[in-house]
């Protein structure tokens, strides 16, 4: 056989693989739906009627309408799985010469030094396999000194003085943030790449942000963007030895949202319900021209604060197909505790008068269901100690909202976890994955409630050493 027959052959089987997997991704998709379906009529009172009292169902069923809080957050992510296929990656792009330097940001309070010197360790080496010297540098921001070596000249610690207070009085890390856009040695035509003290990456994950970073520089030149677009990705928090695998399996809700309601805004350019304070990568002088001096308020979640701000001068974000590796909180504590001051910080940007109405609408209305979505949780538990007739429409929408919502976690859970360490461990973890949503959606619960009743007063930093090695392959 010729050598281009064979090229072609393959060619073809890969294209047919490729189609066979966007059929059998959409299958899914569609038996989850209908599983839904199938799940709210057979539970509904065509199937289960109940002789109770009348205004004991009229008032069961009128709670139960709590059951349709999740409906818009389900369908949100589920558009996004239909619109972008999870699966579906670019290749990863060649090595293309630049003139910008790359700073990747570290940020810390220099109480987690082993940590961090074992992170910078190795980012030094992914970044010296994927790119020439001139075109990156490592920071760490600290609130303390860091013995860290400075590997030739790429590691630079910038230690936030005592006496340092911002303008408008912000705190914790944003304060940090704001003295390093002085401090930092980045021009304006550099990029700022934003990590937290025990992230990781790869040298894909390089490759993918220096690519998006060249066409962010044409697409201004040419005119496309009025400036560059801020940049974000996935994060994955399973891989490695794992910590705890109660918070770790529960975390894989925030990699199925990183694929949905998250790349859904980025790909329209919009961050209308904040961004992660993680892998953000964006030009240093945009970051300068906004900064992170916006007050108190915005000391809790500076992130999300950040982003509605840069939205509303203009700035436009966009979805890097790309990975980077963190680790979920080690105990129970430390994962509600994180949630209560993402949701005490959320609300303080959904209220703040800082940023207009428009640019926050979006991520009021989204705070207003988390509120009340332990209620949905409640409703569930008395249903099953007084069960009562359900409306098939009612059940039915339940149904879906159910299934999307287990859909959710199992994507989170199929980007974090891979055949390749195990089938029999990879099937035994997907089943506990979704046999455990009761107990993730009671967790969940009880950090919204601990929030409500008692709103964060400052910025919560959750327990990040450990002797666990963290591996990216």
């Amino acid at each position: 056989m010729q050598l281009g027959s064979f090229f072609d052959t393959q060619k073809i089987t890969s294209a047919v693989n490729f189609r066979w997997l966007h059929i059998s991704y959409y299958s899914l998709l569609l038996v989850s739906t209908a599983i839904g379906i199938l799940y709210g009529f057979i539970f509904s009172e065509i199937n289960f009627p109940s002789d109770r009292p009348e205004w004991i169902e009229s008032l069961f069923n009128t709670l139960k309408l709590f059951w349709l809080i999740p409906f818009p957050y389900a369908i949100l992510n589920f558009f996004s799985y239909v619109r972008y296929p999870v699966f579906v990656r670019p290749r990863q792009p060649s090595i293309r010469s630049m003139s910008q330097v790359l700073y990747f940001r570290y940020v810390t309070r220099g109480q987690n030094p082993r940590l961090v010197a074992d992170v910078i360790a190795d980012s030094y080496g992914v970044l010296q396999d994927s790119l020439p010297y001139g075109n990156w540098k490592l920071e760490i921001v600290s609130d303390n000194p860091l013995p860290i070596d400075d590997y030739d000249g790429q590691v630079e610690v910038i230690v936030v003085p005592e006496d340092y207070h911002p303008a408008k009085g912000t705190k914790y890390k944003a304060r940090a943030l704001q003295y390093a856009t002085m401090a930092s040695q980045a021009r304006d035509e550099d990029w700022i790449i934003h990590l937290d003290e025990e992230t990781r990456f790869d040298n894909d994950t390089v490759r993918r942000i220096q690519n998006f970073v060249i066409d962010e520089y044409l697409a201004v030149r040419r005119g496309l963007h009025a400036m560059p677009r801020i940049g974000q990705g996935v994060i994955i928090y399973g891989r490695g030895r794992i910590v705890n695998w109660l918070t770790t399996l529960a975390d894989s809700i925030r990699v199925g949202d990183d694929y949905g309601r998250f790349r859904l805004q980025y790909e329209m350019g919009k961050a209308n319900m904040g961004i992660h304070g993680s892998f953000i990568v964006i030009n240093s002088g945009v970051e300068s021209k906004i900064g992170f001096d916006h007050g108190p308020a915005a000391s809790i979640t500076e992130d999300a604060f950040f982003a509605l701000i840069a939205q509303s001068q203009g700035v436009e974000f966009a979805f890097i197909n790309a990975f980077m590796y963190e680790k979920s909180p080690f105990t129970v504590r430390d994962f509600i505790k994180q949630r209560h001051r993402w949701f005490g910080g959320l609300w303080a940007c959904a209220l703040s008068k800082d940023i207009p109405f428009k640019h926050r609408r979006v991520l009021a209305t989204f705070m207003v269901m988390w509120s009340v979505s332990w209620l949905c949780i409640a409703m569930v538990f008395l249903n099953m100690v007084v069960p009562t007739g359900t409306p098939a429409w009612l059940a039915i929408i339940g149904g879906v909202s159910f299934l999307y919502y287990v859909t959710l976690y199992v994507i989170g859970f199929t980007r974090t976890f891979s055949m390749a360490d195990g089938r029999a461990r990879f099937v035994g973890l997907l089943m506990l994955q979704v046999i455990l949503i009761p107990v993730f959606s009671m967790m969940e619960s009880v950090s919204v409630l601990y929030g409500l009743i008692n709103p964060p007063k400052d910025f919560y930093v959750v327990k990040k050493e450990s002797e666990s090695v963290f591996v990216t392959s």
